[in-house]
């Protein structure tokens, strides 16, 4: 049975609302004052749920939040405000509130609220140990998320990290696959072991089945000496195959026969090497209709789908979005020694009104924008919404008067770093072919991220 708290000092309503509540089968105490209610938390045991008036004698409820959160109390609150009284609601949601409802407040719509949000505290407290648990490395930190769909997710990596079979991770670009496989190779009995990505798009062919599996020395032009692939480099780890939905009939053919064979040969040789490492894919394409379109082979897609774990789009989390910009905004003004006072009102508002077309990596590199182009205080407005997905930067967010050498240089720095993290973005931070693509020596690579105050591991 869930304990509730019902803290009014007008104790007409409250015993009204006792009286809803212990007819639904919840086990409602009454307090008169905040005080009292804080005073008696030792005594009254655990707590599953608050329900509090704003406007109190001496400690109101916004202050009575503030002493919860002073001494740790993780327990969630529904605020009671005066009918069209937003700013006190918002004030309230911005101290700790999980919630709020007008008062007078309706029978049907105190249950609704009550029961959504006592299933949200259920969830967070799911996912926090999950999350406690599998959170082994700094690379599944930026796994976040409360809503039904990520803890799925989670309940997965934690089931298939303590088995080898196949995960076919799928979801749109910027979704955090790669972020899962990460986890579920930290998480299982390999973690000690190399982890290794391979993207499938990034290499032709060729390139590809030597990244793959190796080769010997002169079994094609330019291979000038003997090479380990990538699958015996991993050893015992575990092997990401990334884009697996972009391979070619061929590429199909021959990682068919490692997953069935669990062995394979270098290119130019006829000795077999036996495959030790745990395979994943992941890909951004519909692979049920690549294979109905005779673009996938049908027998490696079931040898690849033992278990899927789809990667909702960030539009579909509704309850992550806030939490996960709250964490690059932590995240970021850390590493960059700011001091921001989290989302204004405003700002939160534009947050949840965009669609988010590129995830996860877009909020993650919007708001890093916006973190290194402000100043102390809250943020108000996010810098350049959608120039991560390639959109050129705006010159509606200059100031009203700049001159033009300024104007100039301002521009051609924030072409240069969209420039720059579309090519690490693509190539996954390896500077030496980012170089290749931008026809540009790794050193002057180096450089530009170093001016830009970028680290080649966050594009990993």
């Amino acid at each position: 049975m869930k304990k509730i708290a019902v803290v009014d000092d007008d104790q007409g309503v409250a015993a009204s609302i006792e009286s809803i509540l212990e007819r639904r089968g919840f086990d409602v105490d009454t307090y008169e004052s905040a005080t009292s209610f804080i005073d008696g938390l030792d005594a009254s045991g655990d707590i599953d749920l608050v329900l509090t008036d704003v406007c109190m004698p001496g400690l109101d409820g916004i202050a009575m939040l503030r002493r919860l959160k002073e001494r740790s109390i993780n327990v969630p609150v529904i605020v009671f405000t005066g009918f069209g009284d937003v700013d006190t609601a918002v004030r309230a949601m911005k101290a700790g509130a999980s919630d709020f409802l007008c008062k007078p407040v309706g029978s049907d719509e105190l249950l609704f609220r009550v029961r959504k949000v006592l299933e949200k505290h259920k969830l967070s407290r799911e996912v926090a140990a999950l999350r406690k648990r599998l959170a082994t490395t700094e690379s599944f930190h930026e796994l976040v998320g409360r809503s039904t769909a990520m803890v799925r997710v989670f309940e997965l990596i934690e089931a298939v990290a303590a088995t080898d079979a196949t995960v076919l991770i799928t979801g749109e670009t910027g979704t955090g696959k790669e972020l899962v496989a990460k986890a579920i190779h930290a998480a299982s009995s390999r973690a000690d072991e190399p982890y290794v990505a391979i993207s499938c798009t990034a290499l032709q062919d060729t390139l590809l089945e030597s990244e793959l599996f190796g080769h010997e020395k002169g079994s094609f032009t330019g291979a000038v000496s003997t090479r380990v692939g990538r699958l015996e480099a991993a050893c015992g780890g575990t092997v990401l195959l990334d884009e697996v939905g972009d391979t070619s009939a061929a590429i199909q053919s021959k990682l068919l026969r490692v997953i069935e064979e669990r062995q394979f040969e270098r290119v130019g040789s006829s000795k077999p090497i036996k495959l030790k490492a745990r395979l994943l894919a992941a890909t951004s394409r519909d692979l049920d209709a690549a294979m109905r379109q005779g673009a996938f082979r049908e027998d490696l897609y079931y040898r690849l789908d033992v278990v899927r774990i789809d990667m909702p789009p960030l539009r579909e989390r509704e309850d992550d979005v806030v939490l996960l910009a709250n964490h690059f905004l932590e995240k970021f003004s850390a590493l960059y020694d700011k001091e921001i006072e989290g989302f204004a009102p405003e700002a939160v508002n534009e947050i949840l009104s965009y669609h988010w077309p590129g995830n996860v990596r877009e909020m993650k590199n919007v708001i890093e924008r916006t973190v290194l182009t402000s100043g102390p205080g809250p943020i108000t407005r996010l810098q350049r919404l959608g120039a991560a997905r390639g959109r050129p930067a705006g010159i509606e967010d200059l100031p009203e008067r700049l001159d033009y050498a300024s104007a100039r240089e301002s521009l051609s720095e924030e072409l240069e770093r969209t420039y720059l993290t579309h090519y690490m973005e693509r190539e996954r931070g390896r500077i030496g072919a980012v170089a290749e693509a931008m026809g540009v020596s790794v050193r002057t690579v180096t450089r530009m991220l170093k001016r830009h105050g970028l680290d080649k591991r966050e594009f990993k």
